[in-house]
C-alpha cells in the first residue's frame, strides 16, 4: 500500500465506537474475568486536505485548535523514548502545546503522528486536517479517550499507506490497535489496553489482567440505556475499598469474585451463542445483570442515585446494573428489542431525567473502526454541505463556527466543511457510522 498522495487526496471520516463494561467490574482487578463491549457512540474524525503544508487538529468538543509544523514534527524521534509519556521532552518549542483538557489529545496526536508519517518526513501526504467529534461524554467511564486514539491513528496511518481503505484486514486493525494503545499510553501511562482494543475490533471482548484479550467474534448488538448520574466517582478510591474488604474478610469476600467471574463466563458463552432467539439471550441476560449488581453491591461499590436507577427501571420491567467502578458514574439498562422505542421505554427514561440522570439510548456490540468516503451517492464533502443546509436551523448558538473554525482559509480550500462539520448537530452524525446488526 501506498500513501495517499496529497494531490489526490478527498476528504473521508473515520469513525470509532466507545466502550462499556458490561460484567466483571472490580473482579477484574484479582485476575477474574470480565466482559466489555463496543457502545454505539462513536468519535468522528474528518480528514481534509490542507495547501499550505501544514498540519490542523481541531477538537472543537473541549474548544482545542492548534497548527503544527511538519517540519517541526519531523524532527520529533519517538523511538528514543523509552515510554509515550515522556513525548512532551521532545516537542520542540515550535509546537504549541495548549493547556486544558484537550492538552493530552494533543499530545497523543503529536506522539501517532510522529511515529507514523514524520519518518517519511510527511512526503507526498502533504498538509491536512484532522477535526475530531465526539458523542462521548469524557470522564464518563465510556472509552471517550480510546475512540479519539482509535480515530487518530486510523487517520494518520491510512494517510500513510499503512492501512487499506476501509481498514477491513485482521492485520490492519491490529496496526491501528497498536499505535491507538500509544496514544492511550501517552493520556494514561499504564492503560490496561481494553478500552482500545473494543474500540478497533468492536463487538464483545473478554478481558483477564495478564492476558491477550479474547474477541467474542459476535456482532449481534443489543439495545441499552446508559444514565450518567452525574454524580463524581474516585476509581482508585473505589478499587481501594474492595482490597481493604477483602484483606479483612478474604472468606467472605473471594467467593463473590469467583461469582461474578462466573457471571463473566456465562455472558460470554451466551455472546458466542449464534442459535439463539434474540429474545431468549435477553432474557438470561436479564438475570446475570441483577445478579451481578447484587454482588456488586455487597462489595460496597454501588451509590443511592445507582439504586434509584434501578428501582426507576424496574418499575418499568427493566434490568439495570452499574457499569464501570461504581460509586455514581454510569448506570446500564438492558432494552429489550421488543421494548426499544416503545412507551415504556420514553416513560422511563422520562422518568430519569425528571430525577437529574443524563440518559443516552444506545446499543452495544456493534462494528469497530471505520472509514467513511461519503453517504449513500453523496462524498463527504457534498453529504457535509448538505447536512448543513437542512440543520442549520437546528445547531445550538453555543456551537458558532466562531473565529478559530475558519483559520487558514486562504490555504484551505476545505476550510468550510471543516467549519460546517464542527457545527454539525450530534443527531445527524450516526449516519457516518457504519451498520449494525440486532
Amino acid at each position: 500500500m501506498v500513501a495517499i498522495h496529497k494531490e489526490n487526496m478527498q476528504p473521508f471520516v473515520v469513525s470509532a465506537p466507545g466502550k462499556v463494561i458490561l460484567f466483571g467490574e472490580h473482579a477484574v482487578v484479582y485476575g477474574k474475568a470480565a466482559i466489555a463491549s463496543s457502545l454505539d457512540m462513536r468519535a468522528y474524525a474528518l480528514v481534509a486536505p490542507r495547501k499550505d503544508g501544514k498540519v490542523r487538529l481541531f477538537l472543537p468538543d473541549v474548544d482545542v485548535d492548534v497548527i503544527l509544523d511538519a517540519d517541526a514534527l519531523a524532527r520529533v524521534d519517538v523511538g528514543v523514548l523509552s515510554h509515550p509519556t515522556e513525548i512532551e521532552t521532545l516537542v520542540p518549542e515550535a509546537i504549541e502545546i495548549p493547556e486544558g483538557p484537550g492538552r493530552m489529545a494533543v499530545l497523543a496526536f503529536v506522539y501517532i503522528y510522529c511515529g507514523v508519517l514524520a519518518d517519511a518526513g510527511g512526503r507526498g501526504v502533504g498538509g491536512f486536517t484532522v477535526c475530531v467529534r465526539s458523542l462521548l461524554p469524557v470522564g464518563s467511564g465510556l472509552g471517550s479517550s480510546a475512540a479519539l486514539n482509535v480515530t487518530l491513528a486510523t487517520a494518520l496511518l491510512r494517510l500513510r499507506g499503512c492501512i487499506g481503505p476501509d481498514v477491513v484486514n485482521p492485520e490492519d486493525k491490529q496496526l491501528v490497535n497498536e499505535w491507538a494503545f500509544r496514544g492511550e499510553q501517552v493520556a494514561h501511562g499504564t492503560p490496561s489496553g481494553i478500552d482500545n482494543s473494543v474500540s478497533t475490533y468492536g463487538g464483545f471482548v473478554q478481558y483477564t489482567k495478564g492476558q491477550t484479550p479474547i474477541n467474542l467474534a459476535s456482532t449481534r448488538a443489543l439495545n441499552v440505556l446508559i444514565t450518567n448520574t452525574n454524580v463524581p466517582k474516585s476509581t482508585k478510591a473505589l478499587v481501594a475499598g474492595v482490597r481493604v474488604l477483602r484483606d479483612k474478610f478474604p472468606a467472605v469476600i473471594d467467593p463473590l469474585l469467583e461469582s461474578i467471574h462466573g457471571i463473566s463466563i456465562r455472558a460470554a458463552e451466551l455472546f458466542q451463542t449464534t442459535d439463539a432467539r434474540i429474545d431468549e439471550l435477553e432474557a438470561q441476560l436479564r438475570d446475570i445483570i441483577g445478579l451481578n449488581h447484587g454482588l456488586l453491591a455487597t462489595l460496597g461499590v454501588s451509590h443511592p442515585s445507582l439504586e434509584r436507577i434501578r428501582e426507576i427501571t424496574a418499575a418499568g420491567d427493566l434490568a439495570s446494573k452499574l457499569t464501570g467502578a461504581g460509586g455514581g458514574g454510569c448506570a446500564l439498562t438492558l432494552v429489550p428489542q421488543s421494548e426499544s422505542g416503545s412507551k415504556t421505554e420514553s416513560k422511563v427514561v422520562a422518568d430519569l431525567e425528571n430525577e437529574g440522570f443524563h440518559c443516552f439510548r444506545t446499543a452495544v456490540g456493534g462494528p469497530g473502526v471505520s472509514i467513511a468516503y461519503g453517504v449513500g451517492a453523496d462524498t463527504v464533502e457534498r453529504w457535509i454541505g448538505t447536512m448543513l443546509e437542512r440543520h442549520m436551523s437546528l445547531v445550538p448558538s453555543s456551537h458558532s463556527s466562531g473565529g478559530n473554525a475558519t483559520r487558514a482559509t486562504g490555504d484551505d480550500k476545505y476550510a468550510g466543511i471543516v467549519s460546517g462539520f464542527s457545527i454539525l448537530p450530534v443527531s445527524v452524525m450516526a449516519m457516518l457510522a457504519p451498520q449494525r446488526k440486532l
